[in-house]
């Protein structure tokens, strides 16, 4: 299946704008903050990025109803404070990355604030696939720093057997799925060609099945609210520029 899926969504997106009059495409950078939620504790949130460029599309007579697919390279992950070492045990601090080609669709409601300014609220769903996910560890008050060499998303990662959370639980990866979907939503301001814009995203597939760092019950709300497994969220916020 690969990559075949968002594959055949592009040239379908590709199809509808062709047939549209009213389009206008946008190149988009941002940034922004993200984490897992359920299922895992001890980690924090890390800081994220996207890069990429999408069509807006109008559906309607009068211009405000949109759609809004985009195509993206997204960085996600997580970070965490632990130890690592099997005769001396060290404090470690531990950064994970997820490397995804994202293809968002929302619709949206554009509305008029004044002449060449608008409000856009949008919302819709997104399919991912992780191309590479990697660990870099520094241990504190030394100069030594190493990234894992196991791919996340290809096989698991055990860190050579050595590394521990903050509660001393021995840590290690399983191998991550590399397909993600999930919600995706936002607000945009346009001023003529210049776009500000915030945005949500929360993933609804799991990472992977399990929970695999931390006491997967240390916090029985929001594990009840994600299904019971960790799953990707993000927040941020973004520039564009729309031709």
């Amino acid at each position: 299946m690969k990559l075949k899926t968002i594959l055949i969504a592009m040239v379908f997106v590709s199809a509808i704008t062709t047939k549209a009059q009213d389009v206008n495409w946008q190149a988009r950078v941002g940034g922004g903050v993200t984490c897992l939620m359920g299922g895992v504790s001890n980690i924090n949130e890390r800081t994220g990025f996207h890069v990429g460029g999408g069509a807006d599309i109008g559906l309607s007579k009068n211009g405000v109803f949109r759609l809004q697919p985009e195509l993206r390279f997204e960085r996600n992950g997580w970070q965490f404070d632990g130890y690592y070492g099997s005769e001396q045990i060290m404090e470690a601090h531990f950064s994970t990355r997820l490397d995804y080609l994202k293809l968002p669709v929302m619709v949206a409601a554009r509305l008029r604030l004044a002449n060449q300014c608008f409000i856009t609220f949008k919302t819709g769903a997104y399919v991912a696939y992780g191309l590479q996910a990697k660990t870099r560890m520094h241990i504190l008050n030394t100069d030594y720093e190493e990234t894992f060499s196991e791919n996340h998303f290809s096989a698991p990662c055990d860190f050579h057997g050595a590394a521990y959370d903050k509660d001393n639980r021995r840590t290690g990866y399983p191998k991550f799925n590399h397909w993600d979907v999930g919600c995706i939503g936002g607000v945009d301001l346009t001023f003529h060609h210049f776009i500000i814009g915030a945005e949500v995203s929360y993933g609804l597939k799991r990472v992977c099945e399990s929970g695999f760092i931390g006491n997967p019950l240390g916090n029985i709300a929001t594990l009840v609210l994600t299904g019971g497994g960790p799953k990707n969220i993000s927040a941020g916020i973004s520039l564009a520029y729309q031709f």
